[in-house]
């Protein structure tokens, strides 16, 4: 089997567009929440996210559909980054492309007339073709990329929620190591910052309603935490075996030693109470890394910051690794917010930290430890001593999917 390498990252998120200032303010422990700005939530109990503060430059063709859709346009400008960073050029057949987001979500905000939804005119100015869609496929990016930059021998979108984009991840991984594919370029990108994505997470009960705590309101496994604080952005990574990589001098970021994978199946937006799936994917990336759990220097939890997430996760971490008072963890959700199909690859970003700068980020949020929250929590931001690094990712539906970063050694 081939050693994989990370070669190219690209981020756009609400702590930085860029991979150097994304590390700059995870370092310092910077939090990109505040009051929603995207549209008018007087209305609503839930008033704060994560937003990207500078949308990027684009063409007017990709701000054709970034002006409907922000999260075209994350996905577009982190693909980029990542491509330049790795000397790409074109997309050929040898090239995997698989990028992850969420269910789609149709933004009202852009079919009203007189303040009032109208579905004669949805149906005349929109499903016409007189006006863009309500809502791009989710597909548009790959279509996008592959029109620019030419067609890979295959592209996908996997659409399974919060854990979508580390499971493009896993796939591309696997595919390069198999030799499959030569080059795999993989990430997600999501935004759910409008009216019917605040709404209906906030109908679900997932959302904070504690504005007063401002940036720190995401509090993942704190004692007080009540719901998660909804992001944005995209991540996107170039995976080449480490025998190509070294071959054409590229720069190596981080090598991918280990994914898991698992289904939970027990309910559509609660994890397993006894934790079996997160523990099943944890082990099984541990299998497929060949690691003991010894191993491991660092866990960046999934952690939402609401009730169940939080105590069944740490519940897990616990129970696979009996040696959790010795393994610094945190969860960086308190800064970026939940990215949703984004998340794991924007915590796959954040690992790079500690492998490239020495630095484990912080949970900064975190004041009083939960019941049952119990881990060797990080509140400010540490030196890091070690090889490898976990990263977690929960979803809807009992997804699950664990993924184990190496520092990169000849």
């Amino acid at each position: 089997m081939k050693r994989v390498v990370i070669t190219g990252f690209g981020i756009v998120s609400a702590i930085g567009n860029g991979k150097n200032d994304f590390w700059e303010s995870l370092a310092k422990g910077k939090s990109g929440i505040g009051k929603i700005a995207r549209f008018d939530s007087s209305t609503y109990e839930v008033k704060l996210s994560a937003e990207v503060k500078e949308n990027p430059i684009y063409s007017n063709e990709i701000k054709y559909y970034a002006d409907y859709d922000p999260k075209v346009g994350f996905a577009y400008t982190a693909f980029r980054e990542a491509i330049e960073q790795a000397k790409i050029d074109r997309l050929d057949k040898d090239t995997l492309l698989h990028l992850g987001t969420s269910l789609e979500t149709f933004d009202l905000s852009h079919i009203t007339c007189g303040g009032k939804p109208n579905l004669k005119i949805i149906a005349k100015e929109f499903i016409n073709g007189n006006k863009p869609p309500l809502q791009f496929p989710l597909d548009t990016p790959v279509e996008l990329i592959s029109k620019e930059f030419g067609t890979p021998g295959r592209k996908l979108t996997n659409c399974s929620a919060c854990v979508a984009g580390a499971q493009t991840i896993g796939h591309a991984f696997g595919a390069i190591r198999q030799g499959e594919f030569s080059l795999a370029i993989c990430g997600g990108f999501d935004s759910m910052i409008n009216p019917l994505g605040i709404g209906g997470f906030q109908l679900l009960g997932a959302l904070t309603t504690s504005t007063k705590l401002g940036a720190k309101a995401c509090r993942p496994f704190d004692s007080e935490r009540n719901g998660t604080v909804l992001g944005e952005g995209a991540a996107i990574f170039v995976l080449e075996s480490l025998e190509k990589a070294k071959t054409e001098g590229k720069e190596i970021l981080a090598e991918i030693v280990g994914y898991g994978s698992s289904l939970d199946a027990y309910n559509l937006t609660a994890p397993s109470p006894t934790g079996e799936g997160a523990k099943l994917a944890m082990l099984a990336a541990l299998k497929n890394a060949k690691l003991s759990i010894d191993d491991i220097h660092y866990i960046n939890a999934h952690g939402t910051s609401t009730f169940l997430n939080d105590e069944i996760e740490a519940t897990a971490i616990r129970d696979v690794f009996q040696n959790w008072k010795n393994i610094p963890v945190s969860s960086t959700k308190s800064l970026t917010g939940h990215t949703i199909g984004a998340s794991g690859p924007v915590e796959m970003g954040v690992c790079l930290l500690p492998l490239l700068k020495g630095l484990i980020p912080p949970n900064p949020s975190l004041e009083k430890v939960g019941k049952g929250c119990e881990l060797n929590h990080i509140t400010q931001t540490t030196k890091f001593h070690g090889q490898n690094v976990l990263s977690n990712s929960f979803g809807f539906g009992g997804q699950n999917a664990t993924l184990i970063l190496k520092k990169y050694e000849n």
